[in-house]
């Protein structure tokens, strides 16, 4: 009887040891779900191919995805050949009219600004996560506005709003 109880209690051991190694847990206040080998990303440098060109964007937006990698997962930021890699193409950046109001003289009465990218997203250690999509946003303002006046803050907002859609994609699994 002895024996067989050592047989148990080494069985019970070994499962034990099994369930622990097994199974790995990592807690987010984001959402993330990251695996736990990754630690480092890449936001390579982002080519800007849109019709009209916006001289700052692929910096500005370069930017924001590292911050929002750094402040919201655990990972550093390296150059080249990270654990989690963005490719980011700008495709579009257009302003046209979207409200017409009636009378003599059809005008319209607010204008969108819509900035599309494609995102190449590689994952090292989830290849199944890894995809290639475009994302698209953008930001109404009036049409009385000086575009000149009012851009700045309609590419941080669509910048704002990109950065979460390409996050959420790539590490939260939306």
């Amino acid at each position: 009887m002895t024996s067989m109880l050592k047989v148990l209690k080494y069985f019970g051991l070994a499962i034990i040891s099994l369930f622990f190694t097994a199974c790995t847990v990592s807690y987010s206040f984001t959402g993330a779900s990251i695996p736990i080998e990754a630690k480092t990303f890449t936001v390579r440098k982002i080519d800007n191919v849109a019709p009209t060109i916006n001289p700052t964007l692929a910096n500005d937006m370069q930017l924001a995805l590292i911050d929002r990698m750094l402040t919201q997962t655990r990972l550093n930021s390296v150059d080249f050949n990270g654990d989690l890699i963005y490719d980011i193409t700008i495709t579009d950046y257009d302003v046209k009219p979207i409200s017409i109001s009636g009378g003599e003289q059809s005008v319209a009465s607010e204008n969108r600004l819509t900035i599309r990218v494609k995102v190449k997203f590689d994952n090292r250690y989830d290849p199944e996560s890894s995809f290639e999509r475009t994302f698209s946003q953008y930001a109404d303002y009036a049409s009385d506005s000086n575009f000149s006046d009012v851009e700045s803050g309609l590419v941080q907002t669509i910048i704002e709003q990109l950065t979460e859609d390409i996050f959420n994609a790539s590490v939260v699994n939306w």
